[in-house]
């Protein structure tokens, strides 16, 4: 079944493919240059969150109606309903975000009641524990979990859109989260149909014939957020908090960066700049060689803690100073430039 599935999903994606300029125009929602942020030279389709959301969707039917075990954790309706709930709630606020620009408290607003909302159906989501590798003992948040949770949901949702700025940036970090679910999960093939159509996307994106948009990037992060809590809530297959934490080092990082930088020199945090690590590469390498210094910074970290067992501080420090020296050759790089 999961061959056919596989047959379905590619047969599915070539009628996408092939009908992407119809639809394109159908949704009419494009991401156009300004030459100050945006420095693409035609205007672009914002189709990501649409064709991701639409497979994942299939995803989701095929394993409620279909295949029962293609993935395991989810036991009753009501979680699959969360996990609808929470994406397509998500994907909205995205879209519409998309075509009308929210304010940002508008929309750090309409998240934190769709997560509220989300966990208040799935108490399998809430976090209420935290088990770090060089603590002998569970942190329990008794009362602040629901308030812990929707913190951590919200801010990897803004890392991951601050993250977002070049094409294949997001979409191949979400690739590497995916993989290592897949490799911890005994290969889950529910994982690989993810990373099937994430690649599908990588491939239209790099050759800039869509955009993720808002709508993409919190759709992204609303699956990812819930995967990551389950496997370290009910699957267990993630055992420590730590390895959440260096799993997502590198956007949570540059969002905590670029914060404070714009907090210090009296700018506004939630205006954009060219400041963001993929914007430094870039002003001296070319695409393919910025994600590929950006996809070395995204393992890096999980392959020390996880793969090679190097403890949390040590992993830590050795994350850092890679960041670091990267954000500042980049800098004096452009400098001299």
């Amino acid at each position: 079944m999961n061959i056919i599935f596989f047959g379905f999903l590619i047969i599915l994606n070539i009628i996408i493919l092939i009908n992407l300029d119809k639809l394109s125009k159908n949704i009419n929602i494009f991401d156009y240059p300004d030459n100050l942020l945006k420095k693409h030279k035609n205007q672009i389709p914002i189709l990501g969150g649409i064709i991701f959301i639409t497979n994942f969707f299939f995803l989701l039917i095929y394993s409620i109606y279909f295949d029962h075990t293609l993935f395991y954790e989810l036991e009753n309706k009501r979680e699959y309903f969360s996990l609808i709930l929470l994406t397509m709630l998500f994907f909205l606020t995205g879209l519409y975000d998309d075509k009308y620009q929210l304010i940002p408290n508008k929309k750090i607003f309409f998240i934190v009641i769709i997560i509220l909302s989300t966990i208040l159906i799935n108490k399998n989501l809430i976090i209420d524990n935290i088990n770090l590798s060089f603590y002998e003992k569970r942190i329990f948040l008794n009362n602040f979990s629901f308030l812990f949770t929707i913190f951590c949901i919200l801010l990897f949702t803004n890392a991951l859109n601050f993250y977002d700025g070049i094409n294949g940036q997001s979409l191949i970090f979400a690739i590497i989260i995916f993989s290592f679910l897949f490799l911890i999960s005994n290969f889950n093939f529910f994982y690989l149909f993810i990373i099937i159509i994430l690649s599908f996307l990588v491939i239209l994106n790099l050759n800039n014939k869509l955009f993720m948009g808002d709508s993409g990037i919190y759709t992204l992060s609303s699956v990812i957020s819930f995967f990551l809590i389950y496997e370290y809530n009910f699957t267990k297959n993630i055992i420590f908090s730590d390895a959440i934490f260096f799993l997502l080092f590198v956007p949570c990082m540059d969002l905590f960066r670029l914060v404070t930088e714009r907090i210090i020199t009296g700018k506004n945090a939630f205006i954009g700049d060219r400041n963001h690590i993929h914007h430094l590469l870039m002003n001296k390498l070319n695409l393919v060689k910025t994600n590929l210094v950006l996809v070395l910074l995204g393992i890096f970290p999980i392959l020390l803690f996880h793969f090679f067992k190097i403890e949390f501080f040590v992993t830590l420090i050795l994350s850092l100073i890679l960041y670091f020296i990267i954000i500042i050759v980049s800098k004096i790089k452009r400098k001299n430039a």
